[in-house]
């Protein structure tokens, strides 16, 4: 067998999925989804919740577009060469007829006293500082590890590290249990260990197989006997008795087996779907899961390293053979390496000075390039996703994570998207249920989930199997105005300190008696609390906070956040009244912020006295940030960082950051698209992260930091059901890529308390995030 049939077996495993795009929704669909495609002459379109545009326009981009990779199996694969990363090893709009709305009152800023206790006058969240990229990233969910500790080996797997220490006992670390991942069985004491993606094995000091963390396809069930080396791959393991390899877990549905075909072997590593190892005469062999076949590359080599879709071995001079099916990740041709290790899209090998080198990118068919690494001396190395740790001489474990360069993908160009999507898959929650239009999701202290409907009933529910019925928590369907646009519940959250403040808050419209003569729908968006006794809330307690005007029934907004400094952070969109976004006497297309502790009917809320318009006689003094169209779901990252999705019109969506006092630039700009004349910096405006046009989507819906996901945002779009996440970069800025694709409509995002991900979908059962088949 050739180099070329060895990228065919790696390869080979992947299946890349199909990203469909759907057309955009006639109005008929539309109008059954929450929205009017219809526009009156100039006025502007209603988002839907979230919008449909009635022009396609050409999209525009905050990032380049990444090259389609070619087809691995249409290429010459010449040796060598080195790839990715690891494995599991180791418009203008027309001027709308301005409505003036009245504003409801500013509350004052004396400091009443708090019940049932007193509250200290809030902290202002402070301004990040933006941290001078390093030459390496550290791993942002790696735990401090005391520097007493040291190991022996280390091993790497997709999102957790395992490391072996003097006296034989595992250590594993990472910023997410994810299916007992971290959970070393007691009282074992091991001779080797090696990370999958998931799970990890150990060999112990008898030669038996302790194994633990995800076991969906018996993985992490091993055999009975005594053998001499074992290897975790993406969701198999292999060990060696005797020279023979015997492997089990996924395409071994019968448990362990022998593989017949493969010759006697000397040392292994198992990657994605494969597995490949040293035979006695120091060739490398590699063997496909799937395919079951055999691959064999003449050596001599010393050590081999694989990951995703490519394998790596050095040589008996020291230098390194990649094959990865394409020429664009060349190791560096003229060092000697002692040790190697592959991730999914980088390889990094230790040299024989050794120091760490390493190659490769975080996207498919980009140019190779060298990649950073720490400073100093290292004896071992280990890559799991794009996580890579090393020990130095002493045995601490350094930990880095390398960028993952992508943008969001056009629609032919989702081969390493779908490659991410094949590690995550959707599921139905809850049983199945069928949701009509769910709006929110977050925990309850109890353990259960809070659903909230746009019809104006939120409900607990717990998503485990065989659960008890749903108990109503509050029941507005008699009140709520839904849902001939966007009207309805459209946000909740509970009290920060619900312990002591059992309350809950939504924001709903209704038909309002207060919100003045000029408004002749009376319609108006109301904040109000309510308290919870049992669960329930009891409908008499309700207290009215604030109520917002409104002229029309879409651009709502209604997204409720607390933050750390206990304020009460409100959405709330533009009503159709373009101009009021920019315009401070109007809490229209802002994000208001609010001191809602001890609100009484008499003074429903303070204003804090560090917002940023207080000082101003002609501001609305609730504002904290404006110029937004119709922000759809916001999310606090643990920095304090408030990620805002705000719906557009005709070209673009977008993610901004806002800070106190930032002007987000609506209607002058759309997305990072801004009218003839104006200049963003010139007009203090604030831009967003990242903006994608109508090829990517037509309606953007947020959102959540995820904890699992290193505090990424994750969002999506109505149209087209993807399911993104936004990530920084310390050196390479913001990116995108793709979790999943969905079929249904995604109208939302929560979060549960262990982190897991939903997707709220319109008609259809809610979804939840799954890891790697965890259960």
């Amino acid at each position: 067998m050739n180099a070329k049939r060895i990228t065919e077996l790696t390869r080979g495993l992947t299946q890349i999925r199909g990203g469909a795009i759907y057309a955009l929704f006639a109005c008929a669909a539309l109008a059954l989804a929450l929205y009017s495609c219809s526009e009156p002459p100039m006025q502007p379109q209603p988002t839907p919740l979230p919008p449909t545009p009635t022009t396609v326009v050409q999209p525009l981009y905050s990032a380049t577009p990444t090259p389609q990779p070619q087809s691995a199996r249409s290429q010459t694969t010449l040796l060598p060469t080195s790839s990715p990363v690891s494995a599991t090893r180791a418009p203008q709009p027309a001027p709308p007829a301005i409505v003036a709305a009245t504003p409801v009152p500013a509350a004052p800023t004396p400091q009443p006293t708090m019940e049932p206790t007193s509250t200290p006058t809030p902290t202002p969240t402070p301004t990040p500082t933006p941290n001078t990229a390093p030459r390496f990233v550290p791993r942002p969910d790696a735990v401090s590890l005391p520097e007493d500790i040291s190991f022996t080996q280390i091993s790497a797997g997709k999102v957790h590290t395992c490391g072996l220490q003097a006296d034989g006992t595992a250590l594993c670390w990472a910023g997410a249990n994810i299916s007992g991942s971290l959970n070393v069985p007691d009282g074992l004491t091991f001779r080797q260990i090696s990370a999958g993606l998931n799970f990890t094995c150990g060999l112990r000091d008898d030669g038996a197989i302790a194994c633990w963390g995800q076991n969906n396809s018996g993985q992490a069930s091993p055999p009975d006997g005594i053998f001499d080396e074992i290897a975790a791959g993406r969701d198999h393991a292999c060990a060696l008795d005797d020279g023979a390899l015997i492997c089990w877990g996924s395409r071994f549905p019968d448990g362990a087996a022998t593989i017949q075909e493969v010759p006697p072997l000397s040392a292994i590593q198992a990657g994605y779907g494969f597995t490949c190892g040293l035979t006695l005469d120091s060739d490398m062999a590699c063997w496909h899961n799937h395919d079951l076949e055999l691959a064999i590359t003449p050596g001599p080599f010393t050590d081999i390293g694989i990951g995703l879709h490519h394998v790596c071995a050095i040589r008996v001079d020291g230098s390194a053979l990649c094959d990865v099916g394409d020429r664009n990740h060349l190791p560096p041709p003229s060092t000697k390496f002692a040790q190697i290790s592959g991730g999914w899209f980088h390889t990094c090998g230790i040299t024989e000075s050794s120091h760490i080198e390493c190659w490769g990118s975080g996207v498919p068919g980009a140019t190779g390039e060298r990649l950073s690494a720490p400073e100093g001396e290292f004896t071992a190395i280990s890559i799991g996703w794009r996580n890579t740790c090393a020990l130095n001489p002493n045995g601490h474990a350094v930990c880095w994570q390398q960028p993952d360069n992508q943008p969001l993908y056009p629609p032919d160009q989702l081969a390493f998207a779908d490659q991410l999507a094949s590690t995550i898959q959707l599921s139905e929650a809850f049983g199945g249920i069928e949701f009509e239009q769910p709006t929110e999701l977050f925990p309850l202290p109890d353990g259960r989930l809070a659903v909230v409907e746009r019809k104006g009933l939120i409900a607990a529910y717990s998503d485990e199997p065989n659960a008890a019925p749903p108990k109503t928590m509050l029941d507005l369907t008699d009140e709520t105005i839904c849902c001939i646009e966007e009207e309805g519940m459209l946000g909740a959250a509970l009290d920060p300190q619900f312990e002591n403040f059992p309350f809950l808050y939504v924001y709903y419209n209704v038909v309002s008696a207060h919100v003045g003569e000029e408004n002749m729908s009376g319609l108006a968006g109301r904040l109000a609390r309510f308290r919870l006794d049992d669960g329930k809330a009891v409908r008499d307690s309700e207290l009215t906070i604030l109520e917002a005007p409104q002229i029309h029934r879409w651009h709502n907004g209604g997204v409720i956040r607390f933050g750390a400094d206990g304020m009460l952070y409100l959405g709330i969109g533009d009503d159709g009244l373009l101009k009021k976004a920019q315009s401070l006497d109007a809490l229209t297309g802002k994000i208001i912020r609010i001191d809602v502790r001890g609100a009484t009917p008499e003074q429903p809320y303070r204003i804090p006295s560090d917002n940023p318009f207080v000082d101003n006689p002609e501001a609305r003094h609730e504002i904290w940030a404006y110029g937004l169209r119709n922000p759809w779901r916001m999310d606090f990252a643990p920095d304090g960082r408030l990620f805002i999705a705000d719906v557009g019109y005709q070209t673009q969506e977008e993610v901004s950051i806002a800070a106190a006092g930032a002007n987000l630039g609506w209607p002058m700009c759309e997305g990072n698209s801004c009218k003839e004349g104006v200049e963003p910096d010139a007009a203090g405006l604030t831009l967003p992260i990242i903006a994608y046009g109508r090829e990517d989507g037509c309606a953007i819906i947020g959102g959540v930091t995820a904890p699992r996901l290193n505090n990424g945002f994750v969002f999506g779009d109505l149209c087209n059901g993807r399911v993104w996440l936004l990530e920084e970069d310390a050196q390479e800025g913001w990116r995108t890529h793709t979790l999943a694709q969905s079929e249904r409509n995604i109208l939302s995002f929560g979060i549960g308390a262990d982190g897991t991900i939903y997707v709220l979908t319109y008609k259809k059962p809610i979804m939840r995030l799954q890891f790697d088949g965890e259960e």
